[in-house]
């Protein structure tokens, strides 16, 4: 049985890209000023960051609530990365689907691809790119929020996101150089796929 429903009049909005890259930026902007789209908040195991809010930016649940969750198929999707368990909510999927809102998933590599497989690519799914890795270790750097290892770990990891997202054929690709001008590229493709004013 699948999990999601109306395909043919709600395609849920996946936003990917690496760690860093201002993808969650760009999310915000749109949820503060279109009435459309309805986040999607993960669960995960990850410790929240110090300017992250429980049940906003994610529900932040230990490992044994966790995997109660996938033993009783809560989860659309499930993901290990950088050592943390993310899943996306079937409940709150079609929740936001009865609203008759669209879900802005935002979502690593993995997890949009297990989606996209899921849903049978009735998504539609953008992924963000640094102008270059060097620049996206210079923010990673200035969050503050990681230590030098976990920061080198992130590095690696997008360039593996980077490489993965180019092989996919599902993803427009938006490079983050000037908030202002991606942000206007991301809304274009948003306007174009979803008929928004």
């Amino acid at each position: 049985m699948k999990a999601i429903y109306f395909f043919s009049t709600i395609k849920p909005l996946i936003v990917s890209g690496p760690s860093g890259v201002g993808k969650g930026s760009l999310v915000t902007r749109l949820l503060q000023n279109s009435q459309e789209f309805v986040y999607s908040v993960s669960l995960t195991t990850r410790k929240p960051r110090p300017n992250e809010t429980n049940g906003i930016n994610y529900f932040f649940v230990d490992k044994a609530a966790f995997d109660e969750k996938i033993k009783s198929n809560a989860f659309l999707e499930v993901c290990e990365v950088h050592g943390n368990l993310y899943g996306t909510s079937k409940h709150q999927i079609n929740e936001i689907i009865n609203k008759n809102k669209i879900p802005l998933i935002e979502i690593d590599v993995q997890g949009a691809e297990k989606i996209n497989q899921q849903l049978n690519h009735q998504c539609v799914s953008i992924f963000i790119l640094p102008p270059s890795i060097e620049i996206l270790r210079e923010r990673l750097i200035g969050r503050k929020t990681e230590t030098q290892d976990i920061i080198e770990r992130r590095i690696k990891n997008a360039e593996i996101e980077i490489q993965k997202a180019r092989s996919f054929q599902f993803y427009h690709f938006i490079i983050n150089d000037n908030f202002e001008t991606c942000y206007n590229e991301f809304l274009e493709i948003i306007n174009k796929k979803y008929q928004c004013s």
